[in-house]
Protein backbone atom coordinates (compact mmCIF):
# COMPACT_ATOMS: atom_id res chain seq x y z
CA UNK A 1 0.00 0.00 0.00
CA UNK A 2 1.60 3.40 -0.53
CA UNK A 3 2.31 6.44 1.82
CA UNK A 4 -0.28 8.57 0.49
CA UNK A 5 -3.23 5.79 1.14
CA UNK A 6 -2.26 5.66 4.30
CA UNK A 7 -2.20 9.01 5.00
CA UNK A 8 -5.66 9.09 3.99
CA UNK A 9 -6.56 6.37 6.14
CA UNK A 10 -6.81 3.24 4.34
CA UNK A 11 -6.16 0.04 5.28
CA UNK A 12 -4.54 -2.75 2.72
CA UNK A 13 -7.87 -4.09 2.18
CA UNK A 14 -9.03 -0.58 1.75
CA UNK A 15 -6.55 0.34 -0.71
CA UNK A 16 -7.24 -3.11 -2.69
CA UNK A 17 -10.94 -1.73 -2.82
CA UNK A 18 -10.20 2.08 -3.95
CA UNK A 19 -8.09 0.91 -7.06
CA UNK A 20 -9.88 -1.27 -9.18
CA UNK A 21 -13.09 1.65 -8.58
CA UNK A 22 -10.72 4.85 -8.97
CA UNK A 23 -9.70 3.03 -12.15
CA UNK A 24 -13.31 2.13 -13.19
CA UNK A 25 -14.49 5.46 -12.66
CA UNK A 26 -11.12 6.76 -14.10
CA UNK A 27 -11.75 4.95 -17.79
CA UNK A 28 -15.81 6.14 -17.43
CA UNK A 29 -14.76 9.43 -17.30
CA UNK A 30 -12.03 9.19 -20.50
CA UNK A 31 -14.77 7.16 -22.52
CA UNK A 32 -17.14 9.61 -21.99
CA UNK A 33 -14.66 12.75 -22.38
CA UNK A 34 -13.70 11.09 -25.94
CA UNK A 35 -17.66 10.37 -26.96
CA UNK A 36 -17.91 14.25 -26.17
CA UNK A 37 -14.66 15.26 -27.98
CA UNK A 38 -15.76 13.02 -31.08
CA UNK A 39 -19.19 14.41 -31.12
CA UNK A 40 -18.20 17.72 -31.32
CA UNK A 41 -15.39 17.15 -33.57
CA UNK A 42 -17.70 15.63 -36.45
CA UNK A 43 -20.29 18.45 -35.44
CA UNK A 44 -17.57 21.46 -36.21
CA UNK A 45 -15.78 19.36 -39.30
CA UNK A 46 -19.74 19.13 -40.75
CA UNK A 47 -20.17 22.81 -40.61
CA UNK A 48 -16.57 23.55 -41.80
CA UNK A 49 -17.30 21.65 -45.06
CA UNK A 50 -20.34 23.70 -45.37
CA UNK A 51 -18.99 26.73 -47.82
CA UNK A 52 -21.30 29.81 -46.30
CA UNK A 53 -21.62 33.22 -48.08
CA UNK A 54 -22.72 37.02 -47.34
CA UNK A 55 -26.59 36.92 -49.11
CA UNK A 56 -25.45 40.06 -51.52
CA UNK A 57 -22.93 41.47 -53.83
CA UNK A 58 -20.42 44.57 -52.30
CA UNK A 59 -20.92 47.82 -53.05
CA UNK A 60 -19.64 49.44 -56.34
CA UNK A 61 -16.55 49.75 -54.80
CA UNK A 62 -16.02 46.23 -53.77
CA UNK A 63 -17.31 47.28 -50.17
CA UNK A 64 -19.46 45.84 -47.69
CA UNK A 65 -21.25 47.85 -44.88
CA UNK A 66 -21.99 46.04 -41.66
CA UNK A 67 -24.66 49.18 -39.81
CA UNK A 68 -25.27 46.57 -36.58
CA UNK A 69 -23.79 43.71 -35.44
CA UNK A 70 -24.84 40.87 -34.26
CA UNK A 71 -25.41 40.85 -29.76
CA UNK A 72 -25.97 38.03 -27.80
CA UNK A 73 -28.95 38.39 -25.78
CA UNK A 74 -28.54 37.22 -21.84
CA UNK A 75 -31.48 34.71 -22.06
CA UNK A 76 -34.21 33.87 -24.96
CA UNK A 77 -36.29 36.44 -23.69
CA UNK A 78 -34.36 39.50 -23.24
CA UNK A 79 -32.56 42.30 -25.33
CA UNK A 80 -30.51 41.69 -27.78
CA UNK A 81 -29.50 41.68 -31.90
CA UNK A 82 -30.21 38.07 -33.14
CA UNK A 83 -28.53 38.61 -36.68
CA UNK A 84 -26.53 41.34 -38.52
CA UNK A 85 -27.62 43.86 -40.83
CA UNK A 86 -25.65 45.34 -43.98
CA UNK A 87 -26.86 48.11 -45.55
CA UNK A 88 -28.26 47.58 -49.14
CA UNK A 89 -30.63 49.38 -51.86
CA UNK A 90 -33.98 48.72 -52.42
CA UNK A 91 -34.21 45.97 -55.48
CA UNK A 92 -30.53 44.78 -54.53
CA UNK A 93 -30.44 40.88 -55.35
CA UNK A 94 -30.23 38.67 -52.46
CA UNK A 95 -28.64 34.94 -53.27
CA UNK A 96 -28.47 32.07 -51.11
CA UNK A 97 -25.41 32.44 -48.03
CA UNK A 98 -25.42 28.05 -48.17
CA UNK A 99 -27.13 25.40 -50.19
CA UNK A 100 -30.43 24.39 -48.66
CA UNK A 101 -34.23 24.19 -49.26
CA UNK A 102 -36.93 27.82 -49.32
CA UNK A 103 -38.74 26.56 -45.88
CA UNK A 104 -40.85 30.01 -45.18
CA UNK A 105 -41.53 32.85 -48.29
CA UNK A 106 -44.04 35.36 -47.30
CA UNK A 107 -45.22 38.48 -45.03
CA UNK A 108 -45.24 38.37 -41.00
CA UNK A 109 -46.70 41.25 -40.01
CA UNK A 110 -45.37 44.26 -41.99
CA UNK A 111 -42.46 42.31 -43.43
CA UNK A 112 -41.41 40.07 -46.23
CA UNK A 113 -38.82 37.21 -44.92
CA UNK A 114 -37.19 34.57 -46.40
CA UNK A 115 -36.21 31.57 -44.41
CA UNK A 116 -33.58 28.86 -45.55
CA UNK A 117 -33.55 25.35 -44.30
CA UNK A 118 -30.03 23.85 -44.53
CA UNK A 119 -27.99 21.02 -43.23
CA UNK A 120 -27.23 20.33 -40.20
CA UNK A 121 -30.45 21.74 -38.37
CA UNK A 122 -29.17 25.41 -39.42
CA UNK A 123 -31.76 28.11 -40.38
CA UNK A 124 -30.76 31.49 -41.94
CA UNK A 125 -33.29 33.97 -42.48
CA UNK A 126 -33.50 37.49 -44.40
CA UNK A 127 -35.40 40.35 -44.39
CA UNK A 128 -36.99 42.59 -45.72
CA UNK A 129 -36.64 40.72 -48.93
CA UNK A 130 -39.42 39.51 -51.41
CA UNK A 131 -38.60 36.13 -53.00
CA UNK A 132 -38.54 34.99 -56.53
CA UNK A 133 -38.24 31.25 -55.16
CA UNK A 134 -41.01 29.55 -54.25
CA UNK A 135 -41.48 27.49 -50.72
CA UNK A 136 -39.72 23.81 -50.92
CA UNK A 137 -37.21 25.05 -53.71
CA UNK A 138 -33.91 23.46 -53.40
CA UNK A 139 -31.53 26.39 -53.41
CA UNK A 140 -27.89 26.49 -54.00
CA UNK A 141 -25.17 28.50 -52.65
CA UNK A 142 -24.86 32.15 -54.44
CA UNK A 143 -28.38 31.20 -56.49
CA UNK A 144 -30.36 34.91 -56.73
CA UNK A 145 -34.07 34.15 -54.74
CA UNK A 146 -34.71 37.58 -53.60
CA UNK A 147 -34.63 41.12 -53.58
CA UNK A 148 -34.64 43.37 -51.20
CA UNK A 149 -38.13 45.23 -50.74
CA UNK A 150 -40.18 47.52 -48.71
CA UNK A 151 -43.54 47.55 -50.24
CA UNK A 152 -45.90 47.24 -46.56
CA UNK A 153 -46.97 50.04 -45.42
CA UNK A 154 -46.02 50.88 -41.71
CA UNK A 155 -42.58 48.72 -41.99
CA UNK A 156 -40.22 50.72 -39.91
CA UNK A 157 -36.54 50.06 -40.48
CA UNK A 158 -34.26 49.21 -37.83
CA UNK A 159 -31.44 50.93 -39.47
CA UNK A 160 -30.33 54.50 -39.86
CA UNK A 161 -29.83 53.29 -43.63
CA UNK A 162 -31.73 50.87 -45.85
CA UNK A 163 -30.56 47.50 -45.03
CA UNK A 164 -31.20 43.62 -44.76
CA UNK A 165 -31.12 41.83 -41.55
CA UNK A 166 -29.42 38.68 -41.80
CA UNK A 167 -30.36 36.18 -39.02
CA UNK A 168 -29.27 32.55 -38.43
CA UNK A 169 -30.15 29.38 -36.03
CA UNK A 170 -28.47 26.10 -34.72
CA UNK A 171 -30.90 23.96 -33.44
CA UNK A 172 -33.52 26.71 -32.53
CA UNK A 173 -30.53 29.02 -30.66
CA UNK A 174 -29.36 32.20 -32.45
CA UNK A 175 -26.02 32.81 -33.54
CA UNK A 176 -23.82 34.86 -35.26
CA UNK A 177 -23.94 34.44 -39.21
CA UNK A 178 -20.44 35.44 -39.21
CA UNK A 179 -19.52 32.24 -37.52
CA UNK A 180 -19.62 30.57 -40.56
CA UNK A 181 -18.85 33.82 -43.20
CA UNK A 182 -16.14 34.42 -41.39
CA UNK A 183 -15.53 38.08 -40.03
CA UNK A 184 -15.63 37.70 -35.81
CA UNK A 185 -12.82 39.28 -34.05
CA UNK A 186 -11.40 36.92 -32.34
CA UNK A 187 -11.46 37.36 -28.33
CA UNK A 188 -7.88 38.52 -26.61
CA UNK A 189 -7.65 38.24 -22.94
CA UNK A 190 -5.91 41.38 -21.22
CA UNK A 191 -4.02 41.01 -18.03
CA UNK A 192 -5.84 42.54 -15.19
CA UNK A 193 -5.56 45.94 -14.34
CA UNK A 194 -4.62 46.67 -17.79
CA UNK A 195 -7.04 48.50 -20.41
CA UNK A 196 -6.28 49.19 -23.84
Amino acid sequence: MNIQMQALGFSSARAAIFRPTALRLSAAVVVVALSIVSFGANSASAIDKTTWILPFAPDKHGLIHLLNPYRQPNSDYSAGHRGVDYRVAIGEQIFAPADGTIAFAGQVANRKLLTIKHNLNLVSELEPVCASSALGTVVRLGQAIATVCNDLPGYVWHCPDTCVHFSLRSNGKYLSPLALIGGLSPSRLLPLGRIG
